[in-house]
């Protein structure tokens, strides 16, 4: 990792002290987060490769609780344990992991991702509550006297902690005590809340399911309760909590009362969700990717043999032959188009950037809009004049804004207001934000609005709300795609009944960015080929074939070959190639981009021309293709190919 991208990542993990992993439950290997090795008492340059030798550090009676962990993992798909580990002075601090296992068991090596973090201070609150809890008990001599004791004590030792909600509940589960981190976290004072049961915090849904009593039972039966969830703050918001309940015990086993301390994770979770919302989304990237390259040469064969099929259909044949012909080729249109906004959301197109006024562009959208989406939808603008150019695709662009309004109009079925703005912004660095200035595209809407469940899936291809036939779920996964790989970020907030707003932040244009790619291809008329020799390199049998056929209709004499090295063979063979067109990814340990290098090392004067089914990193980096590199994607069209070929033939 580069050091910068290493330094940003170390300081992201060390401001909400969590280290991430992952654990290969089949093959048993680790891969963990550089801040993962501080919190082993590492150093990132220093951590072992071997996660048996970061159990070194871990104090020896608590290695066994992490494999048992693992082992609970693997039957129930949920990991936890808490360890201690011992830093270089020797000194010992409490660590917790948490994490979740993803992927399908039945079929599929599944992961184990999750998070370690430093449990250290809450340890030692904890001791230090058990204890005073045992020097108060300790004291007591009669029900009523020792309890007011207790209580007296309980107030000197916590009424300064600020961080934790600590108070005490009687047997029965009212409030007998409230410290000044309580009022904090909780919002009430200690007059309105002594004397009112604990139940006040809890959800209604866990008030129904009498989850209050149950905590009280449990810790009454062990001594103690401890869990996570969701808590309800005066006012009725809602808060994740950690919760710990100790009983209060009096010399003959009699329970005098319990010990409460909250704790407010609700950055914390928010934080680990937003990372395995990210790692999710990642994953799915990673495999529309794949699934693409293989439909794409799929639909390139379809498609190749339906041009061929056109091309030597008499004059006089069939009106309803040439109107079937027509209707396969408008289905592998369609299906092009899914594939591409697959492509989109996994940040596998190759993106042709340009310096993009965001004013001109918005504007001119938003004309377009007013013609398109009827006269029920009120389209509003607040795009200063003075807002930062970006540096992306404005077709893409375009694009996405355009899904973005689709889907509001779609959301105010009787009509409402629609609201595109734009606003010059510098962003901290957070999360998944780069620190730096951005321009903020917002696209609002006064629609139904979504419930927070649908809002956290919004992003997901193929997950639509939409009835069957109505759409396809790629809307959003490809705007979220697109600005990801533009180097930008995307927020959803919406509520039911209230509408939704989607802002898109994209990096603002500085000097010194690269040039924008070429244009891309207009295809009109297929243009003839003058008898050039072309090498066509393509792993696909049905794909090669194709394509040969292609291009010796085109006029073009054509050799082909599987792979890189047959591709050589064939160049030293027959010096008069005049361009090279080959698959991206090849077979035999020598891909496109490596076979074009050496072609044009040994022959200078070599055309190159790549294809592929998605952009791979061989010829495309940060979203873009590599300078000079001249590529047409798969499936491509006959006329699309002919007027490629003579471009890049003709350039000097």
């Amino acid at each position: 990792m580069p050091r910068p991208s290493l330094e940003r990542l170390l300081l992201a993990e060390a401001s909400s002290g969590v280290g991430t992993f992952e654990f290969d439950l089949a093959s048993g290997q680790w891969r963990l987060s550089p801040y993962a090795a501080v919190l082993f008492g590492f150093t990132p340059q220093s951590a072992p490769d071997s996660f048996a030798e970061w159990e070194r550090n871990i104090v020896a009676v608590d290695v066994p609780k992490l494999h048992a962990a693992e082992t609970a993992a693997k039957n129930t798909g949920r990991y936890h344990v808490e360890f201690r580990v011992r830093d270089p002075d020797s000194s010992i601090r409490w660590l917790a992991g948490k994490g979740s296992v993803a992927g399908d068991r039945a079929n599929s090596a599944p992961c184990l991702f999750g998070a370690y973090f430093d449990i250290t201070d809450q340890k030692a609150s904890d001791a230090r509550l058990v204890n005073a809890n045992e020097t108060l008990a300790a004291h007591v001599t009669d029900r009523d006297r020792r309890l007011d004791e207790s209580l007296s004590r309980f107030h000197l030792l916590v009424d300064a902690v600020t961080d934790y909600a600590i108070f005490m509940l009687d047997p029965t589960g009212h409030i007998v005590s409230w410290n000044t981190g309580a009022e904090r976290i909780k919002g009430y004072t200690h007059d309105e809340i002594v004397g009112r049961h604990f139940s006040i915090f809890y959800t209604a849904e866990d008030r129904q399911a009498e989850l209050p009593r149950r905590a009280l039972a449990a810790a009454s039966a062990s001594g103690r309760f401890s869990g996570e969830g969701w808590r309800v703050r005066k006012g009725g918001v809602r808060f994740w909590a950690s919760v710990v309940i100790n009983t209060v015990y009096d010399q003959n086993g009699a329970v005098l009362g319990f010990a409460k301390v909250t704790r407010d994770l609700t950055e914390r979770k928010a934080a680990e969700e937003r990372m395995q919302q990210a790692q999710k989304l990642e994953a799915l990237g990673q495999l529309t990717g794949g699934v693409a390259h293989d439909f794409n040469n799929m639909l390139l064969v379809i498609s190749g043999n339906i041009n061929a099929w056109e091309r030597h259909l008499p004059r006089d044949a069939d009106p309803v032959l040439r109107r079937l012909s027509s209707m396969a080729m408008h289905g592998v249109e369609r299906a092009s188009i899914l594939i591409q906004r697959l492509l989109a959301f996994s940040r596998r197109q190759p993106l042709e950037p340009a310096a993009v006024s965001v004013h001109e562009l918005t504007t001119r959208l938003a004309d377009m809009l007013r013609r398109t989406l009827g006269e029920t939808i009120l389209i509003e603008t607040m795009i200063p004049a003075r807002t930062w150019p970006i540096f992306v695709d404005p077709n893409q662009l375009e694009n996405a804004l355009l899904n973005l309004a689709i889907n509001a109009r779609d959301a105010m079925p009787d009509g409402g207001r629609l609201t595109i703005e734009a606003m010059n912004l510098n962003c901290a660095e957070a999360d998944d934000v780069t620190a730096g200035p951005y321009v903020c595209i917002a696209v609002s809407d006064t629609g139904t609005g979504m419930t927070p469940e649908i809002a956290a899936r919004a992003f997901e291809p193929f997950f639509s709300t939409k009835e069957t036939g109505h759409g396809t779920g790629l809307g959003l996964p490809q705007v979220y795609g697109f600005v990801k790989q533009s180097g930008g970020h995307v927020r959803l907030y919406s509520e039911v009944g209230g509408g939704t707003s989607v802002k898109v932040f994209l990096p603002r244009y500085l000097d010194g960015l690269a040039a924008a790619a070429d244009a891309a291809d207009e295809v009109g008329h297929a243009p003839h080929g003058h008898g050039e020799t072309i090498l066509v390199v393509e792993d696909d049998r049905d794909v090669r074939g194709l394509t040969v056929e292609a291009l010796h209709d085109l006029g073009y004499v054509v050799i082909d070959a599987a792979d890189g090295r047959s591709g050589l063979r064939q160049l030293e063979a027959n010096r008069d190639v005049r361009l090279l067109f080959t698959d991206v990814g090849l077979p035999g340990g020598m891909n496109g981009r490596q076979l074009a290098d050496e072609a044009k090392r040994r022959y200078p004067d070599l055309k190159i021309l790549f294809t592929s089914g998605y952009a791979r990193h061989a010829i495309v980096h940060h979203g873009r293709l590599d300078p000079g590199v001249e590529l047409i994607t798969k499936p491509f069209t006959f006329d699309a190919l002919a007027t490629k070929l003579r471009r890049v033939l003709s350039e000097t």
